[in-house]
């Protein structure tokens, strides 16, 4: 999961939102080899994705799917147009398992009324595995960049986590440009739980 969202992180134009992020991202685990998505309305609304065409008119804008002009009231169907992200290589039971879990994620209580924007942080905080002190670790311009967010923004939407208690710390590490954190719910958002850890996008 991790690295898929670093992959889009350099396959989509820096200024890509977070919703159309959130919708990438979707579309690249449901996507088929041929590059057909089906995107239910439900799951639109459960990942808090406006219902108008904004966010995919940014991603057909990027040239990565091309799609109708707005989503129909029962879902929508995009032609995925990133071919490296059709080809990669976990099995569509696993990228189905990660699609459910970001879904699932999106939906709890600690973020499910919050913004695309500290949604998508939330959800790659949780992707990230512990390291060998215990709690996951990413470099803070990595973690911006992942999340389309600037950089003086990414602090106070780490704070904006931890009161809702997505969250339950973050600091700097040794390395000022180091960021540690500690999910609040460690069983439910344990990142290995996507079956997608060790995928790889070229």
């Amino acid at each position: 999961m991790r690295e898929m969202l670093s992959y889009l992180a350099a396959a989509l134009p820096a200024r890509t939102s977070a919703a159309a992020r959130l919708l990438a991202l979707q579309c690249a685990l449901r996507s088929t080899t041929a590059g057909e998505v089906n995107i239910p309305a439900g799951l639109i609304r459960g990942m808090r994705i406006a219902s108008g065409p904004s966010a995919f008119a940014e991603l057909e804008a990027a040239g990565w799917l091309r799609s109708p002009a707005g989503p129909a009231r029962a879902g929508i169907s995009v032609e995925l147009l990133d071919t490296a992200v059709r080809m990669q290589v976990p099995a569509r039971a696993d990228r189905a398992r990660a699609a459910n879990w970001i879904l699932r994620t999106c939906q709890m209580s600690e973020i499910r009324q919050l913004d695309a924007s500290p949604c998508l942080l939330a959800l790659a905080l949780a992707a990230h595995l512990p390291d060998e002190t215990g709690t996951p670790t990413a470099e803070q311009d990595v973690l911006a960049r992942m999340c389309g967010l600037p950089l003086q923004k990414l602090m106070p939407s780490l704070d904006m986590l931890v009161a809702t208690r997505f969250l339950r710390s973050w600091a700097r590490g040794s390395v000022p440009e180091d960021l540690h954190w500690e999910l609040a719910r460690h069983n439910h958002l344990t990142g290995n739980s996507t079956g997608l850890e060790s995928d790889r996008v070229t």
